[in-house]
C-alpha cells in the first residue's frame, strides 16, 4: 500500500492481556511518529506505559475498558498483538465493534482481513497488498540514493529494529532518509509500505522494487529497506530472496543474535561469517551488494557477555559490529555511508 498522503493519527492500542509481549504495540510506541493516547490491557490497568516498559521512551495511560479508551479521543484503534494463526479471536470482537461504532478507524496487521468483518467501519488492513503489483522490471538499478537492506542469520532477530535505529541515527546527523517498510509493524510505524508476505511469490521482487522507487521520489540521502526472514530459514527464505533482488541494494547489514539454537529441527543456525558470504554471493547474481556491518541483538546477555559477543562477531566477520539498542547504531551507519 503506497498512499498519496499519509494521515496523522491519534492511536489507541488494543493489547488486552498481552501488552508485555505485544510486538506491534511496542514498535509503534518506540518508533512511531503518531500520537498514542491510551493502551487497553485490563491486566495492567491504572498503570502507565513508562511503568511497564520504560525502554519504549514514550508514555500513555493503560486502561481496562473501551469506554476509557474513548475518553482519550483517539482517531484509530491499533490491534497491537498478533494471536496465533493471525485470526481475530472471538473475545476481541465486542471491543473492536465498540470502537468502530464510535467512529474510530480500525488498524489491523492480522492475516485475517477485518474490513469484511466490520463492513460499516473504516478499516486499514495493513496486510492487504496493492491490487496491481508488477513483476520486477530493473528500474530499481537506476535509483540514485544509496539503498541499504537488512538481512539476517535467522528470522525474528531484530531486522526492523536495526533498520529504524540506523534511520534514527542518520536523522540525528541531519541526513535525509526514507524507510521502506515490508512488514505489518513497520507499515504501521511509517504509515505506508507493502507487506511482502501477503504478495504472490512471483511479485515479491516487483513489490520491493516499487517500494524503493517510491521512497526515492522524495530525494533522500539514504533508503533503508526493512528485511524479512533469512536465506537460512526454510519457511521464509523465498521472501528474503525477493527482497534481496528486488531492492537492488547497494549494501547490506547482517542482523544476528547470540542464540545457538537450531533455526528449526534439523536446520542448524549458520555462522555469521558464512551468511556474509552467502548474502553477497546471492545478491551478486543480480547486483553486487557487500555486507558492510553487523547489527547484533544482545538481549538477555549482561554487559560483559554482550561486549564479548560483539567482539567475537566482529573478529569472525571482519566487519564493524554493534548492538544499536544497547549501545549505538553509529558504527553501522558509518559503514553504510562509507560504502
Amino acid at each position: 500500500m503506497i498512499p498519496a498522503h499519509v494521515p496523522e493519527r491519534r492511536y489507541a492500542i488494543f493489547a488486552e492481556g498481552r501488552f508485555d509481549s505485544a510486538k506491534t504495540a511496542h514498535g509503534l510506541l518506540r518508533y512511531g511518529r503518531d500520537e498514542v493516547v491510551a493502551v487497553m490491557d485490563s491486566t495492567l490497568a491504572d498503570r502507565r506505559v513508562l511503568d511497564v516498559a520504560p525502554d519504549l521512551r514514550r508514555d500513555a495511560p493503560i486502561v481496562a475498558t473501551m469506554e476509557e479508551v474513548l475518553s482519550h479521543s483517539p482517531t484509530s484503534l491499533l490491534i497491537g498483538i498478533a494471536p496465533s494463526g493471525g485470526r481475530l479471536p472471538e473475545e476481541w470482537r465486542e471491543s473492536i465493534a465498540e470502537a468502530a461504532e464510535a467512529g474510530m478507524e480500525i488498524v489491523s496487521g492480522l492475516h485475517q482481513r477485518l474490513a469484511p468483518e466490520f463492513p460499516e467501519a473504516r478499516v486499514w488492513d495493513v496486510r492487504e497488498p496493492p491490487e496491481d503489483v508488477p513483476l520486477f522490471s530493473g528500474d530499481g538499478f537506476s535509483v540514485e540514493p544509496k539503498v541499504a537492506l537488512t538481512v539476517g542469520t535467522s528470522s525474528a532477530i531484530g531486522k526492523m529494529t536495526a533498520t529504524l535505529e540506523i534511520e534514527r541515527a542518520a536523522r540525528e546527523r541531519g541526513a535525509s532518509t526514507a524507510f521502506a517498510a515490508t512488514g505489518q509493524t513497520g507499515i504501521v510505524i511509517s504509515g505506508w509500505g507493502i507487506c511482502v508476505d501477503a504478495v504472490v511469490s512471483d511479485f515479491i521482487a516487483g513489490a520491493t522494487e516499487q517500494l524503493v522507487l517510491e521512497a526515492a521520489k522524495s530525494g533522500p540521502d539514504l533508503i533503508l529497506v526493512e528485511g524479512q526472514g533469512s536465506l537460512g530459514h526454510p519457511a521464509y527464505s523465498g521472501v528474503t530472496l525477493g527482497l534481496l533482488h528486488g531492492s537492488c541494494a547497494d549494501c547490506l547489514i547482517l542482523c544476528a543474535d547470540a542464540s545457538d539454537e537450531e533455526i528449526m529441527v534439523g536446520v542448524p543456525r549458520p555462522a555469521a561469517s558464512r551468511m556474509v558470504r552467502l548474502y553477497e554471493e546471492v545478491a551478486g547474481l543480480v547486483k553486487p551488494a557487500p555486507v558492510v556491518a553487523v547489527s547484533v541483538n544482545t538481549k538477555g546477555l549482561d554487559d560483559g557477555e554482550a561486549e564479548e559477543f560483539i567482539a567475537r562477531i566482529s573478529s569472525e566477520t571482519g566487519l564493524p559490529t554493534a548492538d544499536p539498542i544497547r549501545y549505538s547504531a553509529d558504527p553501522i551507519l558509518d559503514a553504510v555511508l562509507d560504502s
